[in-house]
């Protein structure tokens, strides 16, 4: 019923979480920055996959995924030592009275307040200039504003949607909709 990732035809794709890829202990949460770091040493297509965990940090930002620990993002081996992103796996918008904790997974090693400002200061490490880290908030806050939009399509009732509003329409939207 569903496409594994991890494989090529019987072929297994040997995978690694971003927790295993920096051998971080299991309690340590880690962040982005350091997740980018690890991405320079060890990736196989390290501009891209740069410039991709800066889109989905930015996702994670503005549809309240708050279940973004390092054990959701992994890599795949696409060559001996050389690991690539694999595709994004549980991503879920959490409205407000579902939240538990902030994200697991800080911007930076610093573990300030998520922002998109602070997003946006982190961008160098991503290897991405002002321009391009504009460019890509822009699409993803194109995307998830259109949220409602696409829950209709999808024929979810508006009590669900009013469900999730919160996970869509937070200050985090309103701060990218301004930088943008």
């Amino acid at each position: 019923m569903i496409t594994r990732f991890d494989r090529d035809g019987t072929r297994r794709i040997p995978f690694l979480s971003a927790n295993s890829l920096l051998a971080l202990p299991q309690e340590e949460l880690g962040a982005y920055t350091l997740l980018a770091d690890g991405i320079r040493q060890f990736g196989y297509d390290t501009a891209a996959d740069l410039r991709e965990l800066w889109r989905r940090l930015v996702f994670s930002l503005l549809a309240s995924n708050y279940d973004d620990h390092l054990r959701n993002h992994g890599f795949l081996m696409r060559e001996p030592g050389r690991w690539a992103l694999s595709p994004a796996y549980d991503l879920n918008p959490v409205p407000e009275i579902d939240r538990r904790h902030t994200p697991e997974t800080a911007i930076t090693e610093y573990q300030e307040e998520p922002s998109i400002a602070l997003a946006f200061e982190a961008a160098p490490r991503f290897g991405l200039k002002s321009a391009e880290a504009k460019t890509i908030l822009r699409e993803v806050f194109a995307a998830v504003a259109d949220w409602r939009k696409a829950g209709k399509q999808l024929r979810l009732k508006s009590s669900t949607l009013d469900a999730y509003c919160t996970a869509f329409e937070h200050s985090l939207m309103d701060e990218a909709q301004k930088l943008s």
